[in-house]
């Protein structure tokens, strides 16, 4: 007998992980010009703007402020100048630093986020040069910017944001590379560091065949409501990321940390009920690192570990891990992007196995249907309280 259950189709959420080498392939294409230049879109800040920029000022939200979070290392080691990052629903904490020699970069994938655009104003209020970063063009934000910067993501459908994250991060990483060329960088480096970037849209392709390894841890954390996510450095945007990723799909408690914090009173919490997610690459491990590990051991906590596969994959806190996670060697700025991956598919997987939609996180409504009730809001003698 023929069953009568409909079979869903792939989740947009799934089918946007996997379309993310072709999204930052085209993203690349479309902003490395042959004279090694950061091509703007509409219409750009020119070298004399970029020129006098002494500080850089990223505000967004949600997964937006975590690409934020990866553009300040980009910016401050590459082109040596101080980057503030506030989320964009506590704008007005920093104005007091904010000034005419100040680029404020306002990151949404919608560029319709009110809070992301009342920050960027507030900003371009205090004499700074404003630059939007979106997924969508025009929007509020790109007419309210000086500059904007699109990302070749394509249409996004899935209300959780997976390839319009990574090519954020790309171009927010881009973004410190041109700072760095007006600032004075060496030609040579420069260059070094575009044939870098060029091979980022193929060592993602090479991470998305993690997710095979990836069901299978899945299926062991199943059953705990609790995670952490510990990293250092530029990795502890992806390990906050992984956890809202977590938060919304499939709806667990997790906490992005940094693992040389974890010590200092979150580790009061661990218990064989709470699993461990670390980020960690062999040439980047600090001994504080392994004492954590045999800590956790101790208390029979649930270690999984992300890791290269490359030259340094002899990572000490390997033998400790109850399950190693790899992803291709990357140079060391692209690292982040590369590894976001696997704990993409972590989501999206722990919640297929919790029988939640993934294009729906949390329960949220879709976008048809919020913008139904969105008219019929602005129709009602009350108004609207919905925002976009």
């Amino acid at each position: 007998m023929a069953d009568n259950k409909v079979i869903r189709e792939t989740p947009f959420f799934l089918k946007e992980i996997n379309e993310q080498p072709k999204a930052l392939a085209n993203t690349l294409a479309q902003y490395l010009g042959p004279n090694l230049q950061l091509k703007m879109n509409r219409p750009p800040l020119d070298d004399l703007n970029l020129k006098k920029i002494t500080k850089a000022y990223f505000t967004a939200c949600g997964t937006s402020y975590h690409a934020a979070l990866t553009a300040r290392y980009m910016v401050e080691e590459l082109a040596r100048i101080p980057a503030i990052v506030e989320p964009a629903s506590e704008c007005g904490r920093h104005y007091q630093l904010i000034d005419e020699n100040t680029l404020a970069v306002a990151i949404s994938q919608s560029g319709r986020s009110r809070e992301t655009l009342t920050s960027l104003q507030l900003a371009a209020s205090k004499g700074a040069s404003t630059l939007a970063v979106v997924n969508e063009c025009p929007s509020p934000l790109t007419l309210a910017a000086q500059g904007s910067l699109t990302t070749l993501a394509g249409r996004v459908n899935s209300l959780s944001s997976t390839k319009a994250f990574t090519c954020q991060s790309l171009i927010l990483g881009l973004l410190g590379l041109r700072l760095a060329q007006i600032r004075g960088a060496d030609r040579e480096q420069w260059r070094q560091a575009f044939d870098k970037l060029s091979r980022l849209p193929e060592l993602v392709r090479h991470a998305l065949s993690v997710e095979e390894k990836i069901e299978n841890v899945a299926s062991k954390l199943i059953n705990y409501s609790h995670c952490f996510i510990l990293a250092r450095g530029r990795m502890l945007p992806m390990a906050c990321e992984g956890a809202l990723k977590l938060k919304e799909v499939a709806r667990i408690h997790a906490e992005g940390s940094f693992i040389g914090e974890f010590g200092h009173g979150p580790l009061a919490l661990v218990s064989s009920q709470t699993p461990i997610i670390v980020i960690a690459f062999a040439d980047e491990i600090e001994p504080t690192d392994l004492a954590l590990a045999f800590e956790f051991k101790a208390r029979n906590v649930p270690v999984f570990l992300i890791t290269e596969n490359g030259p340094n994959q002899e990572n000490a806190l390997a033998a400790l891990a109850d399950e190693v996670l790899t992803v291709p060697a990357a140079p060391f700025r692209l690292r982040p992007i590369v590894t976001v991956i696997p704990l993409q598919f972590l989501a999206y997987h722990l919640g297929r196995l919790k029988g939640l939609d993934a294009d729906r996180p949390g329960g949220l409504i879709s976008p048809e249907t919020y913008s139904d009730l969105k008219a019929q809001s602005l129709n009602s003698p009350t108004g609207s309280n919905l925002q976009s």
